[in-house]
């Protein structure tokens, strides 16, 4: 039968790492031993639980930054298309034939940045909210550290893909405009 060992115990084990020395691959040296550096009666639940959340937030900020990063990239594609679209609808050097043909090859371009595009923002909002998560985990374990440092990640966060969002739906509108102005030109 197994002795049940309690788990506070467990993690005071040592790790045995076995050398070899240069003369002889097979004969092994005196194992290594590698003591904790926490004293086992503090590691509390309390405690292991605050160590897993300040991994998970680690974990989480690094999420947003990267979700932030595509989403840039994303909004940046989606805005060169956008104006490449503007600029050609804003300088009349097409004519009308022409300028058709041009927009419907342009179509595809903005299709696909505009799903890359929003592929990116569900991403952000997923990492949001997978921070989110973690800094209520933080607060209810009293992680405090942790909980100011996802808490100022999420704010700064947020601030910047609403910022993101806004100049998007700014230039939408600017073509849309432009767009609807022109068609009421050809129809003229």
């Amino acid at each position: 039968m197994f002795k049940m060992m309690r788990w506070h115990r467990l993690a005071v084990a040592l790790a045995y790492c076995q050398t070899t020395t240069e003369k002889s691959e097979n004969k092994i040296e005196s194992p290594v031993v590698v003591e904790l550096k926490q004293v086992p009666e503090q590691m509390t639940h309390k405690y292991l639980l605050q160590q897993t959340c300040a991994l998970s937030v680690n974990s989480s900020c690094q999420m947003i930054t990267l979700a932030l990063v595509l989403l840039s990239d994303a909004s940046q594609k989606y805005k060169n298309e956008l104006m490449k679209v503007i600029d050609i609808l804003a300088s009349d050097e097409y004519p009308e034939n022409e300028l058709d043909n041009v927009l419907m090859e342009s179509r595809y371009h903005i299709k696909d940045a505009k799903t890359f595009y929003l592929d990116a923002i569900s991403t952000v909002d997923t990492a949001l909210q997978l921070g989110q998560s973690t800094g209520q985990m933080s607060y209810t374990l009293a992680a405090n550290t942790v909980h100011n440092t996802v808490s100022e990640r999420l704010y700064s966060a947020e601030k910047e893909f609403q910022s993101c969002i806004e100049d998007i739906r700014k230039i939408e509108d600017q073509f849309t405009k432009l767009l609807a102005n022109t068609v009421n030109k050809s129809k003229s």
